[in-house]
């Protein structure tokens, strides 16, 4: 295989795996409506445990996000960042085009969005399940549709960028 191949195989790759991602990212983002919805509908006095999977799941949305914008940076950013701030940073580099290796992957406002929810995850896993209120969680969970499909479409597009490439076309962007 010459390393054009192989170039080509791991973008193939990478696009397998950022829509798999999505997949995985979108169901989630399924149950946390239901969670929410059901919350409302019922108006019921909210347990514990509904804040824990609410939260759990917030949790794992995020994690499912990074996890694309990781692969992304292994492809086409040289590696991952790194340091104390690597979280925030890594969310920043997908706001940043880098002339002649790639485009942004998403737009700052979608940045600043996914932050909210970046910052609930790390507080979560720090947490320990005491400091969890409805009142911090809610917005976050009835925002999931849209910041779901907005992230989605910014997605499609880099994979768009992402499948040129893989093809051996010289993408525009």
């Amino acid at each position: 295989m010459t390393g054009e191949e192989k170039k080509s195989a791991q973008y193939r790759k990478l696009v397998v795996d950022i829509k798999d991602d999505l997949i995985s990212i979108h169901k989630i983002a399924g149950e946390i409506n239901h969670i929410t919805l059901t919350l409302k509908k019922e108006k019921v006095i909210l347990l514990g445990a509904d804040l824990m999977a609410c939260a759990g799941y917030l949790h794992h949305y995020y994690t499912g996000v990074e996890s694309i914008f990781e692969r992304i940076s292994r492809s086409f950013d040289g590696g991952l960042v790194s340091g104390g701030d690597y979280h925030r940073e890594l969310l920043r580099s997908m706001t940043l085009e880098i002339p002649r290796i790639r485009p942004k992957t998403i737009s700052k406002e979608l940045a600043e969005e996914l932050d909210e929810y970046r910052r609930f995850r790390h507080m979560f896993r720090h947490a320990y399940g005491s400091e969890l209120r409805w009142r911090k969680m809610e917005p976050l969970a009835s925002g999931i549709d849209i910041l779901t499909a907005n992230l989605q479409q910014k997605l499609f597009e880099f994979v768009k960028f992402v499948e040129k490439l893989s093809n051996g076309i010289s993408p525009d962007y």
